[in-house]
């Protein structure tokens, strides 16, 4: 099954591993990490925060004209991923250099592309799960905390910094879905092409 908060997570920590920190893991929220060697990156998360304004009732429903089908289904929820990271050296002049190639990383990152599922699309309301072609799906990357304005405890001799980033809008769909025909029944008359009288009548 193809997941927007997984693959969101994995091309955000594949962008740091190639051009910002080769060391970079991805840790959940509540699990404990022993750093093997330094100079290492945790992003640690995501933790998810939905964004209400972007939550819509109605349905969202697609005609197919061509087989007189439709499909209807809601509209997807928008979550926040933040994500903690903490970087960590052997001193601090190197915690220094790493801390400003973290912060230009941001600066130079406005957005983060994915693949695309198959079948859906862009169309004029953001993400839909319609679309007839596959492309990249953006979003925008926030930074909530500079790195080293974040205070988290540090218990080793090594050293360390910390901020908070953030992925913005990972559309997540429920499983929700009704199709069915738009016409059930239909009557055709066959008429004289001359007289215009009918001649045959027939149901499909």
């Amino acid at each position: 099954m193809n997941s927007n908060i997984r693959n969101a997570a994995e091309a955000l920590v594949r962008k740091l591993q190639a051009d910002a920190a080769p060391n970079t893991v991805l840790v959940p929220v509540n699990d404990h990490y022993e750093i093997k060697q330094v100079p290492s990156l945790l992003a640690i998360g995501p933790k998810m925060e939905e964004n209400r304004s972007k939550r819509i009732y109605e349905k969202r429903v697609e005609t197919d004209r061509v087989s007189l089908a439709y499909a209807e289904r809601n509209w997807p929820r928008f979550y926040h991923l933040d994500f903690d990271l903490v970087l960590t050296t052997g001193n601090g002049m190197e915690l220094l250099e790493l801390q400003e190639r973290l912060t230009a990383f941001f600066l130079d990152n406005i957005s983060l592309s994915i693949p695309c599922a198959v079948g859906w699309g862009l169309g004029p309301y953001g993400i839909e799960p319609w679309g007839s072609e596959s492309g990249d799906l953006k979003f925008y990357l926030r930074e909530m905390v500079p790195m080293g304005g974040l205070e988290r405890p540090n218990l080793s001799n090594l050293r360390q910094a910390s901020g908070r980033y953030r992925i913005e809008d990972v559309p997540v769909f429920d499983h929700a879905l009704e199709q069915g025909k738009l016409v059930v029944h239909r009557d055709f008359v066959l008429c004289d092409m001359e007289s215009r009288v009918p001649v045959e009548t027939f149901s499909r």
